[in-house]
């Protein structure tokens, strides 16, 4: 079935640089026409703390638990089964390390900062990496969390997530956005909660 599917981006570009203009996160549902297809989500590939140590936690915690709580977000909003999980993703490529690389570290640094929409591509190695990964869930759609970040200042800070959504046959980036938590004085894990809820909010609408 072949998908006719819009390249969008939700402030790509200056949103970590742009606070006090900032827009809330989508309301919508996006990637809702996704919801009935198998879409495989890797963990997230990157973390990076602001220098003022708002979420200031080790790179490999933090990115477990984002993972963690967003295969739990993935499981109450009835996608587990059709949607392959962070934690699905991890457990098919423990069984299958001769063929597939680890899904925490894919290789994604060139797009780590989002792609340009008039040259959407992607390269190997990446490219393969992506391939192998769909292949073991037998779908052709990726969500790639790329970057979580901490974004934080004297008057408290936020998370934000790069999600890209890849045609992994194609090697091809369909979207891409960057979604934020709200502000807050300062971190709490509700606020790793509240991102993994608005990815996934993003495919079924609140």
């Amino acid at each position: 079935m072949r998908r006719q599917v819009l390249f969008l981006t939700f402030a790509v570009t200056p949103l970590l640089a742009q606070q006090k203009t900032r827009q809330p996160a989508p309301v919508s549902a996006p990637l809702a026409q996704y919801s009935s297809v198998k879409v495989a989500v890797v963990p997230v590939q990157f973390y990076k703390a602001d220098a003022g140590g708002f979420a200031g936690q080790p790179s490999a915690a933090i990115r477990a638990a984002f993972d963690s709580l967003l295969s739990e977000q993935l499981e109450e909003h009835g996608l587990k089964g059709l949607w392959a999980t962070p934690a699905d993703v991890q457990r098919a490529a423990k069984r299958n390390a001769m063929y597939t690389a680890d899904p925490r570290n894919l290789g994604a640094y060139p797009v780590r900062n989002g792609v340009p929409p008039k040259k959407p591509m992607i390269v190997d190695p990446l490219a393969s990496n992506l391939r192998r990964v769909v292949a073991l869930h037998d779908a052709r759609y990726l969500l790639m969390p790329v970057e979580l970040r901490a974004e934080g200042g004297k008057d408290g800070g936020y998370l934000a997530v790069r999600l890209l959504l890849v045609d992994a046959r194609l090697n091809t980036v369909l979207w891409q956005v960057d979604l934020p938590s709200e502000r807050a004085a300062t971190y709490s894990p509700a606020l790793l909660q509240q991102l993994a809820t608005r990815v996934v909010d993003l495919v079924v609408a609140p």
